[in-house]
């Protein structure tokens, strides 16, 4: 059974305290309300519900977004729009940061390496305010997902990662090897820039994305120490090794990894994202996003020693706050943070967890600081 990520904020408010205090606020129509718990706004509440989701509905519900308290987030409550949507433009893509083009299957030196600190980890849609739960749709622009070719000869989609050069997606090695290759399929495809899986091409507030690059994969790297029938879970970490390289553009970029000397402390901010199940069991067609608390490493250890795991150096623990979690949907994720000049990195890999928002209870990521020299090996030795 593997893990995966849920960051379905509508689940997650269903959960949540009724927050004590409101203020006036004017909705996307120009109505004055208050922002409230998205809990006691029923009207929002069951916009979110529809399938398919509307473009409409999309934009409506990010633009009522009006604060959050702690990483509970708050809506402008009111009416939603009329049915009509605005004619979408395409929004021009600037030129890739590299020079090569999509489907160039040929050796390059810089696949050898994750991507410099000067071309990873910049998020496309500027200085925003993060808490909210939609993403935009050039937000975390690293963001993969990873399609396997099932008995009947379909592609399903479970399980997620990070883009972190032109050629290389990293994951957690149970997305690779072990109950996924016998229970759903064959790793073979990799997909960059998706934002909502229920279209072609996705488009915001008359603003439309590029078509997702669909990349075949060329070859997987768990990581030698994993093993599925480890209860512990140790080094759940792999890489995918794209047959062609990715072309950088303004929704597909790679993501910074943590330099192996930091070290995360508890109550630190960090983010997950992706298209993961509800806590009602839906999957989110949109890219969403949730903050997370870092947890308490000891308290983790003492908690996942009663269920007879013991974690170890190289795993990391967030969450703990109940209805807000990772959930199935999309493992092998990014754990992520930002840092104070506004650069990403991937902390950690979605690994596995004690059920689904339970309280007091964190998720357990694998660290990416540990790995950083076995990232680095395995891009070299299979750069060939």
């Amino acid at each position: 059974m593997w893990k995966s990520l849920s960051v379905f904020f509508v689940s997650t408010l269903l959960w949540s305290l009724v927050l004590s205090q409101s203020e006036t606020c004017t909705t996307p129509l120009g109505r004055q309300s208050e922002c409230v718990s998205l809990y006691d706004c029923p009207t929002l509440l069951n916009a979110f519900e529809q399938r398919p989701l509307p473009n409409s509905v999309v934009s409506h519900l990010r633009k009522s977004q009006c604060g959050f308290e702690g990483y509970v987030p708050r809506v402008c409550c009111g009416p939603l729009p009329s049915n009509q949507e605005e004619p979408a433009t395409q929004r021009p893509t600037p030129r890739p940061t590299q020079a090569p083009s999509q489907g160039s299957s040929s050796y390059n030196q810089e696949d050898s390496s994750p991507a410099p600190r000067n071309q990873c980890g910049v998020d496309t849609n500027g200085d925003r305010i993060y808490g909210g739960q939609f993403t935009d749709l050039d937000e975390f622009p690293w963001m993969a997902l990873l399609g396997y070719r099932t008995r009947k000869g379909t592609t399903t989609y479970q399980c997620g990662g990070v883009l972190i050069n032109h050629r290389y997606v990293l994951t957690a090695a149970h997305c690779i090897t072990g109950a996924i290759v016998t229970e759903v399929g064959t790793l073979t495809t990799v997909r960059l820039g998706e934002y909502d899986t229920q279209n072609d091409i996705d488009c915001v507030d008359s603003v439309c994305a590029d078509r997702p690059q669909e990349i075949p994969v060329a070859s997987a790297y768990p990581h030698p120490g994993y093993s599925d029938s480890n209860k512990n879970r140790r080094d759940d970490i792999g890489i995918v090794r794209m047959a062609a390289r990715a072309q950088y553009t303004y929704y597909v970029q790679p993501i910074c990894l943590v330099d192996n000397r930091e070290r995360l402390e508890a109550g630190n901010d960090v983010y997950v994202a992706g298209w993961g199940k509800t806590l009602n069991g839906k999957n989110s067609p949109i890219k969403l996003k949730l903050g997370l608390p870092i947890f308490d490493k000891d308290d983790c250890v003492s908690k996942y020693r009663t269920l007879g795991a013991v974690l170890g150096e190289s795993q990391l623990c967030a969450g703990g706050v109940f209805a807000e979690d990772a959930c199935r949907g999309d493992s092998g994720g990014p754990l992520m943070k930002r840092r104070p000049e506004g650069v990403w990195e991937s902390v950690g890999v979605v690994s596995f967890g004690y059920g689904c928002g339970r309280d007091g209870w964190p998720g357990v990521y694998t660290s990416v600081a540990r790995y950083t020299d076995w990232i680095q090996n395995t891009l070299q030795t299979s750069n060939v």
